[in-house]
């Protein structure tokens, strides 16, 4: 599978307009996806939902998609927010978010630093004008398997944490989490499935009889369940470099 793209190409002279900012020229080509027949992947889509602010500046909101737009607030570290859209804007990648607004989720390798629109992307904060390994300013939070941390968790059958309960899950239960939002400041998670501690299934009140539902994960003060495994079932503190040597020597 390929895809045609369009990037910033930092092999070019930089240019300056009136207000000291990079000009950014860009150039286009084509991508390798995925490759079908060895599952190979070239690239990743940027996820949407749930994400948490973990720069130490915090994250500016502004009004549009442009670096330049109106600033209309800020998250401090540790906001949950939602986002529900992304691009590309100078090389930076932003995300608009359920409340309203965009913030700027990461800056790439090579993005030029110290410019104002780098500036203004960090939260006011730039260094030198030279390229640099990145920087995240929030981060997404994972699908994959959470193990429940906090007995008695509802499932609801809606986004809404005071929608209808459908089950209580109980502590050291396993769920599935597919998708993630935002909810009055909190994090929920979209579960497919579930698994008591002792291989047995939960009790679902459910139209189908199926454990499937919203749950809370956790928010800045508190939290319900853990991340055990991640999506691609990729265990938790093992990176996809040592996994693929274990697989290998067995």
């Amino acid at each position: 599978v390929r895809a045609r793209v369009i990037v910033p190409d930092l092999s070019q002279d930089e240019d300056l307009d009136s207000n000291g900012d990079v000009q950014i020229k860009y150039t286009s080509g084509w991508i390798s996806l995925l490759n079908a027949l060895t599952g190979a992947s070239g690239a990743s889509p940027v996820p949407l939902g749930a994400y948490v602010v973990v720069a130490e500046q915090g994250c500016v909101i502004t009004e549009g998609g442009r670096l330049k737009s109106k600033v209309k607030g800020s998250f401090v570290p540790g906001s949950c927010i939602e986002v529900v859209a992304t691009r590309m804007e100078e090389g930076i990648v932003r995300g608009l978010i359920a409340s309203g607004g965009h913030v700027t989720l990461f800056v790439p390798p090579g993005a030029k630093q110290g410019s104002s629109a780098t500036t203004r992307a960090s939260g006011g904060r730039g260094k030198e004008n030279k390229p640099d390994g990145g920087r995240m300013l929030a981060m997404p939070v994972p699908l994959g398997t959470y193990q429940i941390i906090r007995g008695g968790l509802s499932v609801t059958s809606c986004i809404a944490s005071t929608s209808s309960i459908l089950m209580k899950l109980p502590l050291d239960a396993t769920v599935e989490i597919t998708e993630t939002c935002v909810d009055n400041g909190r994090v929920r998670g979209r579960v497919c499935a579930a698994m008591n501690k002792d291989g047995s299934r939960p009790n679902c009140s459910g139209s189908n009889g199926t454990a499937t539902g919203w749950i809370n994960l956790f928010d800045p003060n508190q939290r319900w369940a853990k991340i055990v495994c991640f999506k691609g079932w990729r265990p938790v503190g093992v990176g996809p470099q040592r996994q693929r040597r274990s697989h290998s020597a067995t």
